[in-house]
């Protein structure tokens, strides 16, 4: 009794903010898939550029600790992420990977952070992904799917379910592109995006523009140049168990040395829950872009089932098909593909 009770007295006598801990938590995603010429990217330039195996996947399983803590200041206090991909099925060779990780503050401003962290294009799908991180994830048929380093982001107060978003980030003297064609990006805002997202019970909206660069290998040659990325996205809470939701994002890559090419993708979903364990959802997804010659068209039906508050299971069934038919070349793609997969989610 007597323990006990000191215990109490120490515990009544530290500052508040020695006794706050950081969160910790994670999630394992474990799926058995068999693909056969399915498009492992938007850009399908070769046969290479079809998967056709099977494979056990992580599908982006995850570790994090994240906390807020306050500070010696009114209204002011750190908050702090640490993600990392964690390889489940060890093919990477390399079993942690960064994801949304960060240190800032939180003010009345608004929160501050630097790190790696998703393009506010990226973070503006929402949920309206219904096969994210799955085979059938929609970067399958979106390009603008990046999680950017070295950033330095803004987040505004909530306005009633509407939140703004910007983001920076250098370069750091990258290199891109290759031979002639090269440029070296050391600014400030080599990218730089801002969005603003609606987020309530019943409604899910979004508009996101990203000017950003990539690097691109066709058949064998890569091009370097810069990417702007403008997406919208709108999805409905219909009813209690009735999710409908649409993405449209026009893209355009200007490589150096030669021609822009422009790139169009639209999504669309849904999901029924049939109970409050199961659920069945479908999804169609298209990439077409006429100047490069190519066309990915996917369509996505599966279910999930709970299996417990942080377990579920779930099977996806994808077909695709793949056009890539660029003129006087030899290089042509015309192949028809599917993936199917059965896999399970714990999330702590």
């Amino acid at each position: 009794m007597k323990k006990h009770l000191l215990a109490v007295a120490v515990s009544a006598a530290l500052p508040v903010t020695a006794l706050a801990a950081p969160t910790f938590y994670g999630k394992i995603n474990l799926s058995v898939d068999k693909t056969s010429d399915y498009p492992e990217s938007p850009l399908v330039f070769a046969e290479d550029d079809l998967s056709d195996a099977w494979f056990v996947s992580s599908n982006s399983s995850r570790l994090g600790v994240r906390g807020e803590e306050p500070l010696d200041f009114d209204s002011v206090s750190v908050i702090y992420q640490y993600e990392a991909g964690y390889d489940v099925d060890g093919d990477s060779g390399s079993t942690f990977s960064t994801r949304n990780s960060f240190l800032g503050l939180n003010t009345n401003a608004g929160k501050f952070f630097a790190g790696r962290f998703d393009s506010v294009v990226k973070d503006a799908e929402g949920w309206v992904d219904q096969f994210n991180e799955t085979v059938a994830d929609m970067e399958v048929v979106f390009i603008s799917q990046n999680r950017n380093n070295n950033t330095l982001n803004w987040e505004s107060p909530d306005f009633g379910g509407v939140v703004i978003r910007a983001q920076i980030a250098p370069g750091e003297g990258e290199t891109i592109g290759a031979g002639a064609n090269t440029e070296t990006k050391d600014g400030l805002t080599d990218t730089w995006g801002v969005s603003a997202t609606l987020d309530n019970d019943a409604l899910y909206a979004a508009l996101a523009y990203e000017s950003s660069y990539d690097e691109v290998s066709i058949v064998g040659a890569t091009f370097g140049g810069d990417r702007d990325a403008l997406r919208g996205t709108f999805g409905v809470q219909a009813t209690e168990s009735v999710q409908l939701g649409v993405i449209a994002e026009q893209a355009t890559f200007d490589p150096i040395g030669s021609d822009e090419a422009d790139l169009m993708s639209y999504l669309l979903s849904g999901r029924v829950g049939l109970s409050d364990r199961l659920g069945v959802k479908a999804q169609a997804g298209v990439m077409d872009s006429s100047d490069l010659d190519l066309d990915v068209q996917v369509l996505a039906v599966g279910a999930d089932y709970k299996l417990g508050d942080q377990t579920t299971a779930y099977g996806v069934v994808s077909a695709s098909d793949t056009e890539y038919d660029p003129l006087g070349t030899v290089n042509d793609v015309d192949e028809s593909g599917m993936a199917f997969s059965v896999g399970m989610v714990h999330k702590f």
